[in-house]
């Protein structure tokens, strides 16, 4: 869905971190990014900083994960 907001968008270069190894497009489990199918090529560069990406997005979401829920409750 992300590669094809940026193929619609005319995006000519995407640079980033952290491959998503589950569900990414760009080189991880899959490369659409390359793909003859599409009218349109988007210069893909993943893996900068990729250890660092890493620990930033497990620190992130383990955070909030671990974060306590704030309930509230309406009354009408």
């Amino acid at each position: 869905m992300c590669l094809g907001a940026m193929i619609h968008a005319r995006i000519s270069k995407v640079v980033f971190g952290a491959y998503d190894e589950k569900t990414g497009v760009c080189g991880s489990c899959q490369d659409l990014s390359n793909g003859d199918c599409f009218n349109h090529t988007i210069e893909v560069e993943g893996g900068i900083l990729a250890d660092e990406c890493k620990d930033l997005l497990q620190q992130f979401f383990k955070q909030r994960r671990y974060k306590p829920q704030i309930k509230t409750i309406f009354k009408k």
